[in-house]
């Protein structure tokens, strides 16, 4: 065994436990998290972020095992690091103290993920569209975490609806606008009040435009 995938073995092993405890922190936010407001982060909603901690906590855990895939191309690896990285930053606001253990190696694992940087930089450079789209449906995932029951749920789905249009390279035009306007109209309409949600809707249709055309130009055998 080379030393690549020794450290591919490694990375696993560190994401894993990451998740784990990840999972296990989300629980005690759900169960207990108002009683322990030191360690919890003194949250408003700890079940609704508890439960985003427990999701994110699960996709930190496939990105690790994803990673050891043979062939893996590198914009592949830098998409499970940064399926590493955003829930171990990110879940440092739903959970307080209690992710600081997760945090470290759930970003120690996905920096270690990358094999080559400068074909990440040519990565993202070439998908930053995509990349924008992603950052704001975590940034929905977020801020529906801490609201009420009903547009906790639609939140969570406009979130992960625009993920999905982000990297659904293959999905027909009219799957792309739909999973784009699931993602915005919905959560804007409901939190219309507020001014925030109106402006990532806004801002993610401007930023789909380009991934959309770009994913409908690809012929179909590069599909």
């Amino acid at each position: 065994m080379n030393r690549t995938d020794q450290r591919h073995r490694f990375v696993v092993g560190l994401g894993l436990a990451g998740a784990v405890l990840g999972v296990a922190a989300g629980a005690v936010q759900v169960m207990i998290g108002s009683q322990i407001p030191e360690w919890s982060g003194a949250k408003a909603s700890p079940t609704g972020l508890g439960l985003l901690t427990i999701g994110l906590s699960l996709l930190a855990g496939f990105a690790a095992v994803r990673q050891r895939t043979p062939g893996l191309t590198a914009w592949g690896r830098t998409a499970c690091a940064l399926g590493l990285l955003v829930p171990g930053l990110l879940c440092l606001s739903t959970v307080g103290r209690l992710w600081y253990p997760s945090a470290v190696l759930l970003v120690v694992a996905g920096v270690l993920t990358i094999d080559r940087w400068r074909d990440t930089g040519k990565a993202f450079a070439q998908d930053w569209f995509r990349v924008l789209l992603t950052v704001l449906g975590c940034f929905e995932l977020l801020m529906a975490a801490g609201a009420a029951p009903l547009l906790m749920v639609v939140g969570i789905a406009g979130g992960m609806a625009l993920i999905a249009a982000a990297w659904l390279r293959s999905a027909p035009r009219a799957v792309l606008f739909g999973l784009v306007i699931v993602g915005t109209v919905p959560f804007a309409a409901l939190a219309w009040a507020a001014v925030v949600p109106a402006l990532l809707a806004v801002v993610a249709a401007v930023i789909a435009i380009p991934v959309i055309r770009d994913d409908c130009a690809q012929p179909e055998v590069a599909r």
